[in-house]
């Protein structure tokens, strides 16, 4: 919802229109209820699911493994919130075959290997191609560590037409050092909100940005390794 912008539309309104809009439901429950509807009682994430239920979209359903998953006691829900969780989760099983997760990183090739299966089923090779290219890459992003990814959104976020946000930025650096820049690109495209085209035009000037930072950097190295030598001599 931080991604919506000024809409007309009330967020309940504008979260149902997304679902109607949608070819695939993909449900996450961790351990808040989440966002209340003052009509109808129920979360945005509860109303949004029953939205997909009743259009008859293929639903994958994740629950957050609470025993692996590690979690602050400030982000766990109690009371009424905690009851109409439990009673939310115990209805997504009864519905449909739930899968866990125990970190970010689980979810997320979770959720990849199973649209693959799910769009392949559909008969849509070139997603179904995509979808398995990034499953198969997922393991060997290039993590960055937090003055890393500064140093580098410094250097490189004035590449796209419209900055990602820096979840997405972070992830796109990660899969261009890896090597994928496909993989980049898909999800600059679908996390940033972009047209494919301007993303792939960003990833040129940004890997252009990450040659020239290593470039310097080696000169750099160079420069202080002959320093050292001509002072050993």
């Amino acid at each position: 919802m931080e991604f919506f912008g000024a809409l007309p539309e009330s967020p309940k309104e504008e979260c149902l229109r997304l679902v109607r809009a949608s070819e695939v439901f993909v449900g996450v429950v961790g351990v808040r209820y989440g966002s209340i509807d003052p009509e109808s009682g129920k979360s945005m994430s509860q109303l949004e699911y029953e939205e997909a239920a009743a259009l008859r979209l293929p639903c994958l359903i994740y629950l957050m493994d609470e025993d692996r998953h590690p979690v602050l006691p400030k982000h766990v829900e109690l009371g009424e919130g905690a009851a109409k969780l439990a009673a939310f989760k115990d209805s997504l099983r009864k519905a449909h075959v739930v899968s866990t997760f125990s970190s970010p990183l689980d979810l997320a090739a979770k959720v990849t290997q199973d649209l693959v299966r799910l769009v392949g089923a559909r008969d849509n090779l070139p997603t179904a191609e995509v979808l398995a290219h990034i499953a198969k890459n997922a393991t060997i992003r290039h993590p960055l560590t937090e003055p890393r990814f500064q140093y580098l959104r410094e250097k490189v976020v004035g590449a796209f037409k419209k900055a990602p946000p820096d979840p997405i930025l972070r992830e796109a650096l990660e899969l261009i050092l890896a090597g994928d820049n496909m993989a980049a690109s898909f999800v600059l495209s679908r996390g940033g909100a972009m047209p494919l085209d301007d993303a792939v035009d960003g990833l040129m000037e940004v890997e252009k940005i990450i040659a020239e930072v290593i470039r310097v950097g080696r000169a750099r190295i160079e420069a202080e390794k002959a320093k050292s030598s001509k002072e050993g001599g």
